[in-house]
């Protein structure tokens, strides 16, 4: 219930004035003039106390009151001390239920900000090794051999128990080479294709 606006009465001066009882009229909207008046003492006295550090610069509370009694009658019981309890329980309740039901809303697969430059890492390691590989598998295909053919003993007078003939040894044209490195770079992109995937 809403009390009704009373007109500022006339009073007794009391014996002491209390800075609670001040801050207490400024809360209930009580300006100095009516303080002035609530108290008998004169304006000059009321600009006096508001000199008081807890006073100072302080002003009533914008809150008016009606000039009527408002009366709240959708509670039925107003007899019940649990009252108050019970409505911030239910109202807790309605806010954690549409809370979860937005956190339900949200999706899923969603990541967090964190959580997406650490896959984008992985995935760059990931590549940078598969590249690492590939280099070094070319490296090796272009390399010379580690043991001797052969050819080589051949032609640098090793031992070789019969001597090789020309048209024994068929040895490919720069561009079989170049084709060959060509088709093995293409089979390993097609594996690195099977074995990455978008984000």
């Amino acid at each position: 219930m809403i009390e009704m606006r009373k007109k500022q009465e006339a009073g007794e001066t009391p014996a002491q004035i209390t800075v609670s009882m001040i801050d207490q009229d400024l809360k209930n909207g009580v300006n100095k003039t009516e303080m002035s008046v609530k108290y008998g003492i004169k304006p000059w006295e009321v600009d006096r106390m508001f000199e008081h550090p807890d006073l100072k610069g302080r002003r009533p509370s914008k809150r008016k009151p009606l000039s009527f009694e408002f009366v709240d009658d959708t509670i039925k019981d107003t007899s019940d001390p649990n009252l108050n309890n019970r409505v911030a329980k239910e109202r807790a309740e309605v806010f954690n239920e549409s809370l979860q039901a937005a956190s339900e809303a949200l999706n899923p697969n969603q990541v967090t900000l964190e959580q997406a430059i650490d896959e984008a890492i992985d995935t760059v390691t990931e590549v940078k090794n598969q590249m690492q590989k590939t280099q070094d598998a070319i490296i090796d295909m272009l390399s010379p051999t580690e043991f001797e053919t052969d050819y080589d003993l051949h032609h640098r007078g090793g031992h070789n128990p019969a001597p090789l003939k020309d048209d024994e040894i068929d040895l490919p044209s720069f561009e079989d080479t170049l084709d060959l490195v060509k088709e093995q770079q293409e089979e390993e992109e097609l594996e690195m294709d099977e074995d990455t995937f978008e984000l």
